[in-house]
């Protein structure tokens, strides 16, 4: 179906000189969203977002519905964005503003040139809805610290990096770095919470830590953890590459009061073996 190839039409609003735009579909147009750290920018489309990706870990983003929201995580990061609708594709540079009075806010998209575009609509079988992330692990999630190091660098690391808990249900985002030589494929991890784990030092001041490869920790048995959802941002991560994704679980009830709960994700093997991380939460 060919689509008319529409030029972006910026309507600027400024409050205290931040930028509000609002724009139209152009699928050869690169829009750019000037960021500042410890600011939250939103790009909210005319249409729910189906995929998106971007260059570089150095922000976090996440989508809901038709919002697609951006954190910078370091000073001076850039990257490009890609957002997928049914529509079509939006391309974007994310840049640091000079101040942030300058940086965006907000860019909305026109939705009267969004039901311009839409074919005829079809019957589709109802689809079943998937737990949504919520918004606040954006900004109120918790950095995980890694304890020890790895034996084998030369092999795919899964890295979590933060971690969100609400209401029993626990949030994960991790870094897939494949540091061997060959291609991987990425699927969404086994959760399971372990039995009776036993360390040299106490677990408890531990809280939101991964357990590096070296870490000597002992368990008698494992249980298996229903996983709810789960996002990745590539179904391939290329050597020397890093890939994305999230996963939610609802954690069960301490068998043990008084100790900490810990939990493995164990992903497919790569070719040097097992690709597990263990986190203390």
């Amino acid at each position: 179906m060919k689509r008319t190839l529409m030029l972006i039409a910026i309507a600027t609003l400024t409050v205290f000189g931040q930028k509000i735009e609002t724009q139209t579909l152009d699928r050869n147009r690169v829009t750019r969203l000037g960021t500042a750290q410890d600011h939250l920018s939103v790009i909210e489309l005319g249409e729910p977002v189906t995929q998106v990706a971007a260059g570089s870990s150095s922000f976090k983003i996440e989508w809901r519905e038709n919002k697609v929201f951006i954190q910078p995580l370091e000073p001076g990061a850039t990257t490009n964005l890609f957002i997928w609708t049914a529509s079509g594709r939006l391309s974007y540079e994310l840049v640091p503003a000079a101040s942030v009075e300058q940086m965006h806010f907000a860019i909305d998209q026109d939705p009267t040139t969004i039901q311009a575009k839409r074919p005829e609509p079809v019957e589709h079988p109802p689809v079943v809805e998937q737990p949504k992330i919520p918004p606040a692990m954006l900004m109120e999630s918790s950095p995980v610290k890694v304890v020890g190091s790895s034996r084998n660098h030369e092999k795919v690391e899964i890295l979590v990096q933060d971690v969100y808990q609400k209401d029993g249900r626990v949030y994960l985002r991790y870094a897939i770095v494949n540091g061997s030589r060959t291609v991987y494929f990425p699927a969404p991890p086994d959760v399971f919470t372990l039995t009776s784990p036993r360390a040299p030092q106490s677990l408890i001041p531990l809280t939101n830590s991964q357990l590096a490869g070296d870490y000597q920790l002992k368990w008698k048995g494992e249980a298996r953890v229903p996983v709810v959802h789960t996002e990745l941002q590539a179904p391939v991560v290329r050597p020397g590459q890093t890939g994305h994704g999230v996963t939610t679980f609802d954690l069960p009830a301490a068998s043990e009061p008084g100790r900490r709960t810990v939990v493995k994700l164990a992903f497919p093997a790569d070719a040097a073996g097992n690709v597990t991380a263990i986190l203390v939460l």
